[in-house]
């Protein structure tokens, strides 16, 4: 899928490549990041084929799995549960800045660096009214997020809703940080039993992990992978069936170039789309595609 601008601040990658699966008569999405240590496309590619196991593998089939069962009582995944409401995902300054559908969101996150302090202020005086998610994809130092932090005017400080990944996690400075400025941190990269606390947030990605058996409900934020609408349908089944009660990261779609599946989520806002058909919908778009069977 090709995407508008650079999709994270580790690299200026603007493409990311995937592919879908149909197993257990339902689909799924397998789309690596190697930039964040994911195996290859292709090494994905090559263990589907073997049959041998790999995380994102695993949760592509199990999303097919679950697809495939609603399928077959002919029933829709939005029929069940309630999908939370979704902040803006922005990666640049300037996009979507005369999109009058950014209006509707409550909370924007936005791709962050420690380099970017005038746009990001210059951003936040021109749009008054959301609360503001920067995530940082543990780029910076911890003394350079330190000193970005303290460059910005505290009328800004008190508008940021939590910040993701700010640098490479470890609890004991994330927890000093945190006491000391009252900011809300997040825990992205790092989320698993063991990182799991209620005194931060914990960003899960059903498309890389199961949710952590230790996740506290209350702080959980669900986030597509920026992945095909397949796998945004995946994450925002995961929130509804979890009970998120956080406003997530699910509608990532306006992310990339225009197509069949991105039309048919419909207009970009805060709302999940219902689609219409059986499992996680896209039902005529999933049935045209020339599937290639490997085993």
């Amino acid at each position: 899928m090709a995407g508008r601008h650079a999709l994270n601040r580790r690299s200026a990658q603007s493409e990311v490549e995937g592919f879908l699966i149909f197993h257990y008569g339902g689909y799924g999405c397998v789309q690596p990041w190697p930039v964040f240590g994911h195996p290859s496309l292709d090494e994905h590619w090559q263990a589907l084929e073997a049959g041998h196991s790999l995380p994102l593998l695993e949760q592509a089939l199990r999303c097919a799995r679950l697809d495939g069962e609603a399928r077959a009582r002919r029933v829709s995944w939005w029929s069940q549960g309630t999908v939370p409401q979704s902040h803006a995902t922005l990666t640049s300054f300037t996009e979507h800045e005369d999109d009058a559908a950014l209006m509707a969101f409550t909370h924007v996150k936005v791709k962050m660096s420690a380099a970017q302090n005038e746009e990001l202020i210059s951003w936040a005086q021109r749009h008054l009214a959301p609360r503001i998610r920067l995530d940082f994809n543990e780029v910076p130092t911890q003394l350079e997020f330190d000193a970005w932090w303290h460059s910005l005017p505290h009328s800004l400080q008190v508008r940021i809703d939590w910040i993701e990944d700010p640098f490479l996690f470890e609890a004991r400075e994330w927890r000093i940080f945190q006491e000391r400025t009252g900011v809300k941190l997040a825990i992205d990269r790092a989320l698993s039993d063991a990182t799991v606390s209620p005194e931060w947030l914990s960003v899960w990605k059903p498309a890389w992990q199961e949710i952590p058996r230790a996740v506290v409900k209350e702080s959980l934020v669900v986030t597509s992978a920026m992945d095909h609408p397949v796998g945004q349908a995946w994450a925002a089944y995961s929130a509804a069936q979890a009970g998120v009660t956080q406003v997530c990261g699910l509608r990532t779609d306006h992310l990339f170039a225009r197509d069949a599946f991105t039309e048919a989520m419909g207009a970009w806002s805060p709302e999940w789309p219902v689609l219409e058909g059986t499992g996680m919908g896209f039902d005529e778009l999933l049935e045209m595609i020339p599937w290639t069977r490997i085993r």
